[in-house]
């Protein structure tokens, strides 16, 4: 989770917005929009060769199992024993942090989508405030 933290304290800063600020966050803003995608997009790989990795891990520890066995086990026997391994249960877990992270980094998505309407009210108050 420790890298979702420092995600949010990213955004965090992406989405500062005040009178000094307005035009700077305005321009920069488009650039900010396809590094939080890139990032999506990165975190959305890394998750699947996660997947891929767990699968292979588990066909090797399935195989270990069946070999060391001193009864003989079934197919799924052997992958149930594999599937409670520590390695398997840390790459759980990796995917899981992975799959909130997906989720965060959808919503920040959608904020620095909305982010130009929070800029034009701005502009827009601004204005009345200056009549």
């Amino acid at each position: 989770m420790e890298k979702l933290l420092k995600l949010m304290d990213e955004v965090a800063k992406d989405l500062v917005l005040d009178d000094f600020n307005i035009k700077e966050v305005t321009l920069r803003l488009p650039a900010r929009k396809h590094y939080w995608v890139a990032q999506l997009i990165k975190t959305k790989i890394s998750r699947n060769q996660t997947f891929v990795k767990k699968r292979e891990l588990k066909k090797n520890i399935t195989r270990e199992v069946i070999a060391t066995s001193p009864v003989k086990l079934t197919q799924s026997a052997a992958e149930q024993a594999a599937e409670r391994h520590d390695t398997l249960a840390e790459l759980n877990n990796k995917i899981r942090e992975f799959d909130v992270i997906i989720e965060y980094l959808e919503k920040v998505e959608k904020v620095m989508s909305q982010m130009g309407f929070d800029v034009k009210n701005a502009v827009d108050i601004m204005k009345m405030e200056q009549m």
